[in-house]
């Protein structure tokens, strides 16, 4: 973890962010604005990693605990759910095949379901809060977290 104060983080959030073409950016800044209006307690780990920039939503300091993210890859921002595989998510579809995470592929702020998307992310907070019981009697106060990734990166 980098420390810094909060500018300084949301600065380094806009220089990891400011690669992408202003749609993606302007995808990824909604989207965050969105979990953060529905969960403002939530913290928010940053990774600029391998192949895309990630905000995480967490109601603690830890990555077991994330509810969602928001990955932003170059043509498009995935909105994801950490334990999506435990979403039973009629409202949506919802793709990936890996062991635990689930995503909603944005292409652009005109075809966003906010009513759906809100819905999965209730569901998204009651497990992760299942998972771990201590997280709904805990009081957090909201915080950006630089998240140091290191070596060659593939994404813009």
């Amino acid at each position: 973890m980098i420390h810094m104060k909060s500018a300084e983080k949301e600065k380094q959030l806009l220089d990891y962010v400011s690669v992408y073409d202003q749609k993606i950016q302007e995808t990824a800044y909604y989207l965050r604005s969105f979990v953060a209006k529905n969960y403002p307690e939530a913290n928010q780990p940053i990774y600029d990693s391998y192949n895309a920039v990630s905000i995480v939503f967490s109601l603690s300091d830890k990555m077991d605990d994330a509810f969602c993210h928001i990955a932003l890859y170059k043509n498009h921002v995935n909105f994801g759910f950490n334990r999506g595989t435990a979403i039973n998510n009629p409202e949506l579809k919802l793709e990936g095949n890996g062991k635990l995470i689930r995503h909603y592929k944005v292409k652009d702020l005109d075809n966003i379901p906010v009513d759906q998307l809100s819905e999965l992310l209730h569901k998204a907070v009651k497990i992760s809060n299942a998972s771990n019981p201590a997280l709904a009697r805990q009081s957090l106060k909201s915080q950006l977290i630089i998240k140091l990734t290191s070596g060659k990166k593939v994404r813009p």
